[in-house]
């Protein structure tokens, strides 16, 4: 890791800044949490004894190599925005929206929901879940459990105002994101 320290010429971005009527972006897919625990579980052990598919993997580890740079740029004029990280989507999603009326459809890693539905959970999953009891409805199944996975080099998540969006994801996928 590194840190960064300098002076802002206008206010910083914090999670606070959510508005009603913000849509919400997530940069990357979730899951690659449960994808590492898989991969690790199946160390030593010939071919992953299938928790992980080697292009899932691949692709994950391509992703993650991937900097954030373009996808910051493009949020700048973010309301809310914060890295996914250990907390996991539901944790940092939480953050933002406690304050806002917000929704999103949730990207997976390719091969996340069928680890995920194998029961492979990472090792700080109990402590993501316990931390949003009462605060995040109840669920079941893979994609509920992912909302709780801790991410490696996760997606930069913004709630950033509506006007523009469809050209704002097209700049985004012209730069990659």
């Amino acid at each position: 890791g590194f840190t960064v320290t300098g002076t802002l010429d206008r206010a910083p971005v914090t999670l606070a800044g959510g508005q009603p009527g913000d849509a919400l972006i997530l940069t990357r897919p979730i899951g690659s949490g449960v994808l590492l625990a898989g991969a690790m579980r199946g160390r030593g052990r010939g071919a992953m004894q299938g928790q992980v598919r080697g292009p899932d993997l691949a692709a994950l580890l391509d992703l993650l190599a991937t900097p954030y740079g373009a996808a910051a740029a493009e949020l700048r004029d973010a309301h809310a925005m914060t890295d996914v990280t250990g907390f996991g989507l539901a944790g940092h999603l939480a953050d933002i929206c406690r304050a806002s009326r917000l929704g999103a459809a949730l990207p997976l890693h390719p091969g996340a929901e069928t680890v995920a539905g194998a029961g492979v959970r990472s090792s700080i999953w109990p402590a993501n879940r316990a931390a949003l009891d009462g605060l995040i409805g109840s669920g079941q199944g893979a994609r509920y459990d992912l909302l709780f996975d801790p991410q490696t080099a996760g997606g930069l998540l913004a709630a950033v105002p509506e006007a523009g969006l469809d050209a704002r994801f097209e700049r985004l996928r012209r730069a990659g994101v």
